[in-house]
């Protein structure tokens, strides 16, 4: 019985130790990311973003946008259009129209992200979450979401 009480005690502290280190890796990162992200959040960084309002209207590019490092997808479109969008936690927020243009069905907002790669590929997360890059080239397009696979950006 002296046994058993032992193997579990072994395995409540291996646990336990387990959990500890973890958490102290967690917030060693988190601490030093915060700290990253206040050095480097005033440094100016420019990106290209288009917006394809699935008409016959031409593509308004915004080639340069100055933002700042740190911001979204979101927060640069804001910087360009008048955007409203709905937040959902843990989601991220959905976007429900750009320069009044509003999302109706089957037509939503759709983004996308040029890479020398793959070309178009559809933007991985919610534009909130997504943080971007010096020289990224990001794409808001107002499409149908009926079709499968969506197409991509027009040229």
């Amino acid at each position: 019985m002296a046994f058993l009480q032992n193997k579990w005690a072994l395995a409540a502290l291996v646990i336990f130790c387990w959990a500890s280190a973890t958490s102290f890796t967690a917030g060693y990162y988190y601490y030093h990311y915060n700290d990253l992200l206040a050095k480097v959040s005033g440094i100016t960084i420019h990106v290209n973003l288009g917006i394809n309002y699935g008409d016959n209207t031409p593509t308004q590019w915004f080639n340069g946008t100055e933002a700042k490092m740190g911001m979204t997808l979101l927060n640069v479109t804001m910087l360009v259009a008048n955007v409203n969008y709905t937040p959902y936690a843990g989601l991220g927020a959905f976007l429900e129209s750009i320069n009044n243009k509003n999302n109706s069905y089957p037509h939503y907002w759709m983004w996308w992200m040029w890479t020398s790669w793959g070309g178009w590929i559809e933007g991985p997360i919610a534009c909130d979450k997504y943080v971007v890059g010096d020289g990224e080239t990001l794409f808001w397009y107002y499409e149908d979401t009926s079709i499968s696979p969506l197409p991509k950006p027009p040229p």
